[in-house]
């Protein structure tokens, strides 16, 4: 039987999340995708080939009754604080949140994949690394050997994350970055797109530049 998948969020991230699970049912035929859980449209509404069901604040209903979910409202990087405190206030089991691996990524087989995950075409891994709940990769982006993305991080598209990182919980990496090797970087810090970073990252703190530096508090 398959489960039935719900994906909180509208444009963008949402719909992101959408197409990679359409991608992975091709392989595995595991999902029944119904559709949105969003405030961006009204239910009866189409996001691309699927309905909105529901707004935002029913998602805990959903899962009670019995559906999967992926949670995407998180990937605002200036409110995901707030976002992923509101979100583990509502205590849904771990086991309800739905992880996919598009059939296109290049995991190797000693990574660890936590729940809630959604790793997009051409991302990659290198040995030993652990991406935790709720982590986004997105497209052809690279973590490196004995790494850890904590729990609700965004790996953006072409980044580099390379060895021995510990990455904190919900920390933003942004487009086209570099990260060398042995830095730790803080919890909810935002790392700006094309940045350089060669040394760590205080927590809930925005840095970038080449090399990065850094500009500001969240």
């Amino acid at each position: 039987m398959k489960k039935r998948l719900l994906v909180v969020g509208g444009r963008g991230s949402g719909e992101i999340a959408m197409s990679v699970f359409d991608e992975v049912n091709r392989v595995t035929d595991e999902w029944q995708l119904e559709g949105f859980l969003s405030d961006v449209l009204a239910p009866g509404e189409m996001l691309g080939r699927f309905p909105v069901k529901g707004g935002t604040n029913e998602l805990k209903d959903w899962v009670d009754k019995g559906y999967y979910i992926h949670y995407t409202l998180h990937l605002n990087a200036m409110a995901k604080r707030a976002r992923v405190t509101a979100f583990e206030e509502l205590n849904i089991p771990l086991e309800a949140n739905a992880t996919a691996v598009h059939p296109r990524a290049c995991l190797d087989r000693s990574t660890e994949v936590g729940h809630g995950v959604l790793i997009c075409a051409q991302a990659a891994t290198s040995f030993g690394p652990r991406v935790g709940n709720f982590v986004h990769m997105y497209i052809n982006s690279f973590i490196g050997h004995d790494t850890a993305i904590e729990d609700y991080s965004t790996v953006a598209a072409h980044s580099v994350v390379g060895a021995r990182i510990v990455a904190g919980k919900g920390c933003h990496i942004g487009l086209n970055c570099s990260i060398r090797e042995d830095i730790r970087i803080g919890e909810y810090a935002i790392i700006g797109m094309g940045s350089v970073v060669v040394k760590d990252v205080t927590s809930a703190t925005i840095v970038a530049g080449c090399p990065a530096q850094y500009l500001r508090n969240v």
